[in-house]
């Protein structure tokens, strides 16, 4: 039985061409395409092209495997380019990939007794950007802290190094199964006494988020909702349903690291 593999793309020419390639190869050695179920899907992109093709699969993640190509500058997800096409094809036919399941964020919204439930591979995240948002936060069913400023927001390992980090949060190693509790620009003054650091949670860890703010916004990766202007609450943790990646044998974290960061 041949393996089946879909191509997610960004729209954009180099892309498109390395696309095409890859297209052509995987044919060639006898893949087959199948954008339903595939066994196999490859991110031609950068990590954008990679968080929509996870969503896009969302309800079929326990079968497929997913492959960054980065067309430009690297990607954190991305580890193969255009130059590693015809070796990563003869190892995945060889079987001699390296792939690790990664847990989603989890998330559950109820508002009006109705709940929906998110999912995130990097962070999820509760802003208001017309006034001030005010949460109470609640670490396993106790009350955390009482907070004002613009916003929160809860990552993954493999979020920490994306919008989080940006807000002043810590970089965690993508081995580890951990959540991340980081304040955007949180009010802090002799009245109100926020938890300024970003906070460190385990895998068994849970959020709640409890507010009734106007034109408050949940995200999940690069989607968001608005919410209904009646009171809100919002839990987060990590999810069992896991997301799986191939990963370089040759590209390894540290310079992953020192490419996004340090050079």
């Amino acid at each position: 039985m041949s393996m089946k593999f879909n191509i997610v793309i960004r729209n954009d020419k180099q892309s498109e061409n390395v696309s095409k390639e890859l297209n052509d190869l995987l044919l060639h050695n006898s893949f087959t395409r199948d954008e339903v179920n595939p066994d196999f899907v490859f991110c031609v992109g950068g990590d954008g092209t990679f968080l929509k093709a996870v969503h896009l699969y969302k309800t079929k993640l326990k079968r497929i495997s997913f492959i960054g190509i980065h067309t430009g500058s690297l990607g954190y997800f991305a580890d193969f380019g255009r130059e590693h096409l015809n070796e990563l094809i003869s190892d995945i036919i060889e079987q001699n990939i390296i792939t690790r399941k990664y847990r989603l964020v989890e998330a559950h919204v109820t508002q009006a007794e109705r709940t929906r439930k998110f999912y995130a591979v990097n962070e999820v995240k509760v802003e208001n950007v017309h006034h001030t948002l005010v949460l109470d936060v609640y670490l396993n069913g106790r009350l955390l802290e009482n907070y004002r400023g613009n916003g929160v927001l809860v990552c993954s390992q493999l979020g920490s190094t994306g919008y989080n980090k940006s807000i002043g949060g810590s970089l965690i190693r993508r081995n580890l199964e951990l959540l991340q509790y980081t304040k955007i620009a949180p009010i802090s003054n002799s009245v109100y006494r926020p938890l300024i650091n970003s906070l460190i949670l385990s895998d068994k860890d849970e959020l709640v988020f409890k507010g009734h703010n106007a034109f408050t916004y949940f995200g999940y990766d690069s989607l968001t909702k608005k919410l209904k202007d009646v009171p809100f609450a919002i839990s987060v943790k990590l999810s069992k349903k896991k997301v799986t990646i191939v990963h370089s044998k040759k590209r390894h974290y540290t310079n992953i690291i020192r490419e996004a960061f340090l050079k």
